[in-house]
């Protein structure tokens, strides 16, 4: 599905990104964590084409994403593959109400308004945001903003879902529920996905593979089980906290 081959990219003559190699099977969730910094939102915009200055390569389906996003749009032969951004703080237009935001991706792609009505009513359903439909994002909460992000997001049925950090300043039952509603999305879908956290909790529940990515470069690569023995010095100080070890906590 997505297979990323020796990708680099640099900021200010800083290596941001320095030979990562990784991929994602079709149905998969990949977790990718790593200190504040250390390229995990880069990786995301990456792939969702917001970011084209890199070198490497990477392939969605087999195809290289730079004919997938050429400078005209999608190329219409690659037209069925939609992927979605979840984005930290929710992403929601100020000025919409939580119906219009969610609608926003269908409008983009010319749905009617008869077929958006029923969409974005079951999927307000489907996150527990029924009821609040014509409020603005200022007068609902930061967890019911982080679920109208996923709203839209699933709206449009995407074969891919990108989520930047999707748990970050909630309390631990609210990230248990987006955890939830993460893999609830999967089941129903099947979709793969990439997300970025720090939250260990999460990361364990959701995810299917975990990266861990350190100076740029991937420096644990395997499932959760492998990830939380801390077997890999990496992942134990990641893990533990702990200032002592590989990772070097005043570098940036």
């Amino acid at each position: 599905m997505i297979d990323v081959s020796n990708l680099h990219i640099s900021f200010d003559t800083r290596d941001v990104l320095n030979g990562v190699f990784l991929d994602v099977n079709a149905g998969e969730t990949l977790v990718l964590m790593g200190r504040n910094g250390s390229g995990k939102s880069v990786f995301l915009k990456i792939i969702a084409g917001l970011i084209k200055n890199y070198s490497g390569t990477v392939k969605i389906n087999g195809n290289d994403i730079n004919g997938i996003y050429s400078p005209e749009g999608f190329d219409k032969s690659y037209s069925e593959i939609k992927i979605a951004y979840v984005f930290q703080k929710g992403g929601l237009f100020d000025s919409m109400s939580v119906f219009d935001n969610t609608a926003f991706g269908l409008r983009r792609l010319g749905f009617n308004e008869d077929e958006i009505f029923s969409r974005v009513d079951s999927v307000l359903d489907r996150v527990g945001l029924k009821g609040s439909e014509y409020k603005l994002p200022s007068e609902i909460s930061g967890g019911m903003q982080k679920r109208a992000g996923l709203a839209r997001a699933i709206c449009i049925d995407p074969e891919i879902i990108l989520y930047d950090d999707p748990s970050a300043g909630l309390d631990p039952i609210l990230s248990d529920s987006i955890a939830d509603l993460i893999i609830d999305i999967k089941k129903d879908s099947n979709t793969t996905a990439i997300a970025v956290t720090h939250d260990l909790a999460v990361a364990k529940k959701i995810a299917d593979k975990i990266a861990l990515l350190y100076e740029g470069e991937i420096v644990f690569w395997g499932i959760p089980d492998d990830f939380f023995s801390k077997e890999n010095k990496f992942a134990k100080q990641f893990i533990e906290g702990d200032p002592i070890g590989p990772i070097d906590i005043f570098s940036q």
